[in-house]
């Protein structure tokens, strides 16, 4: 890991490997954007697989998305982690305008049957794999056209092998 003051914040492709770097690394976090869109039922909450909710209807927190902003920015200012995950599904301009710093990592769009399969293994709903299958290629051209740094992701590497090819991690 490069010795830095403020953490890296990284808003990372679904499917991309976020919550594994997580599972490996103590120095990393993840914020899932579920927690602070949605205002889940008692029996949402009660899902085990909190994976299969996604594209189902759940209903949106009134705060959202200035919680998720206030919390990824109270999460770096902790100090107690080198990395933090961010969904890929903001508004890029108005988390910049927010204070928010942080570079994009999202897969090249001929990975695309990778990450379909990413997401079946995963648990959820056929729905939102036919998104991962229709949005990979439009969110890439998005995620270009941004002014961060950025990350492409290639065939066969997840996130972490990402972050050790460009130096983030070792």
């Amino acid at each position: 890991m490069k010795n830095q003051e403020k953490p890296i914040i990284i808003s990372a492709w679904i499917c991309a490997g976020k919550t594994h770097l997580v599972k490996k690394n103590k120095r990393a976090t993840e914020l899932p954007s579920g927690d602070y869109k949605y205002i889940l039922t008692d029996e949402q909450k009660a899902v085990e697989n909190k994976e299969s909710l996604k594209s189902t209807k759940r209903e949106i927190n009134p705060l959202w998305p200035s919680n998720y902003y206030d919390a990824i920015l109270k999460t770096a200012n902790e100090g107690k982690y080198d990395i933090i995950l961010i969904a890929p599904c903001m508004p890029f301009e108005e988390m910049r305008n927010y204070g928010i710093d942080f570079l994009l990592a999202y897969p090249d769009p001929i990975c695309k049957e990778d990450y379909k399969e990413r997401a079946r293994q995963r648990g959820v709903n056929e729905e939102f794999v036919k998104r991962v299958e229709t949005n990979i290629q439009t969110d890439f051209e998005e995620f270009l056209k941004q002014p961060n740094e950025k990350i492409i992701l290639q065939p066969d590497e997840y996130l972490e092998d990402a972050l050790i090819r460009v130096g983030i991690l070792k």
